[in-house]
């Protein structure tokens, strides 16, 4: 008994001495972890923007008269010389001096509008029958492989954004010749007798009817704003991107359209930044420089036809591009002495390892060495993760 009293003594020791060597054991630490893959990563500024009808046009009424009621709507199809309105001209009043300069005045300035508008038509034509041109060699070329795929892209983009350009100088060319002629009759109205005809307002250009701003019969002044025409199919998108992104942006680079309600991205590209930013508030009441993105659709137009002025997407300007490239989540990264560094596991054990970066953009990091394709990595390590420690990954 006293020898079985003394080995069960000393199974029992033991047993607690094992118990206390597994307490102290290390276990293995849970840790999310993730794949390095291979595909795209783009480097882009992302921002609310808004559809805008690049060629607009907003009839005024000329002289002082009573309106009818003008009977059409927001979306309205309208024709060149479509008369919109009718003005019933007031007794006129014979100008003075100086309402006769500043009447005369108005003339001479709409007839230099209508000549720089025709000197913009010209050169817009000259452009538009250059970009042609220049697209069929390229494109003779291109299918002899003679340039790059994106060469021939880049010639059909100028095409059309010649022709666009061409169409908004001819917009602006029949517009200025409106502004001439009302301008001339508003002189003509102002100095006649006392029976006066009624005046029709007719529209300056084709296109669809954008806004109504006054739409009851009643008295109307001179200069006030009746309708407003635009021809939707010159439809760009503006972003207002802050000051310091907007130096990042050049004019050329390609964007995507997205979450705009339709399927699919839409493509763009950069027309123009302006030179000129403007004070905002963001949502958090801050104060913030903006300016003003303005994106071409490159995409036909059947593609974006349900769009129209003022409505909302998200355009995404790229900056950088990396086609199948070797990339990593971000958040598996840290800073170390010695640059970028991970935890690859191998074997179920975490290995600190030093590789090298490329681009990122926030979510993801091209990987130029350190890693191979399919390697797994631990994403967001905690203090408890350290080199050579055992790891179990978190499904």
């Amino acid at each position: 008994m006293k020898w079985l009293n003394r080995a069960l003594m000393i199974v029992v020791a033991l047993a607690i001495l094992a118990l206390v060597a597994y307490g102290f054991m290390p276990k293995p630490v849970d840790a999310e972890t993730a794949k390095v893959t291979r595909g795209d990563l783009l480097v882009t500024i992302d921002n609310e923007s808004r559809t805008r009808v690049r060629d607009r046009y907003t009839v005024a009424a000329h002289i002082a008269a009573d309106m009818g009621r003008i009977m059409l709507k927001p979306g309205d199809a309208v024709a060149a010389g479509q008369q919109l309105a009718t003005l019933m001209p007031l007794p006129p009043q014979p100008l003075d001096a100086r309402a006769l300069a500043e009447a005369k005045a108005r003339i001479l300035a709409a007839e230099q509008r209508a000549l720089a508008a025709e000197s913009a038509v010209t050169a817009a034509e000259a452009e538009h029958k250059f970009a042609i041109k220049e697209h069929e060699r390229l494109k003779g070329l291109g299918e002899k492989k003679l340039v790059s795929e994106e060469a021939v892209h880049a010639a059909d983009t100028r095409r059309a954004a010649a022709e666009a350009t061409l169409q908004s100088a001819q917009f602006s060319q029949a517009a200025a010749g409106h502004d001439l002629e009302m301008a001339k009759s508003a002189l003509v109205f102002s100095n006649q007798g006392a029976d006066l005809a009624a005046i029709p307002v007719v529209s300056p250009v084709a296109g669809k009817v954008l806004r109504v701003y006054r739409e009851s019969a009643g008295a109307v002044m001179p200069g006030e704003m009746l309708i407003e025409i635009g021809n939707p199919a010159s439809l760009e998108v503006v972003a207002d991107v802050l000051s310091r992104d907007a130096v990042r942006i050049k004019p050329g680079m390609r964007v995507r359209m997205e979450r705009w309600g339709g399927e699919g991205a839409l493509k763009g590209r950069v027309r123009v930044i302006e030179p000129s930013g403007f004070t905002k508030l963001s949502a958090l009441g801050v104060e913030e420089q903006r300016v003003n993105v303005v994106i071409d659709f490159d995409e036909p137009a059947q593609k974006w036809a349900a769009l129209g002025d003022g409505y909302r997407v998200e355009a995404r300007v790229i900056l950088v591009e990396r086609l199948q490239t070797l990339k990593v989540l971000a958040g598996a990264l840290f800073n170390t002495e010695d640059g970028p560094a991970l935890f690859q596991v191998r074997d179920g054990v975490a290995h600190e390892l030093q590789v090298k970066v490329g681009v990122r953009n926030g979510l993801e990091a091209e990987v130029l060495s350190g890693l191979n394709e399919g390697d797994e990595v631990i994403v967001h390590p905690g203090d408890n993760v350290k080199d050579g420690v055992e790891i179990t990954a978190l499904k």
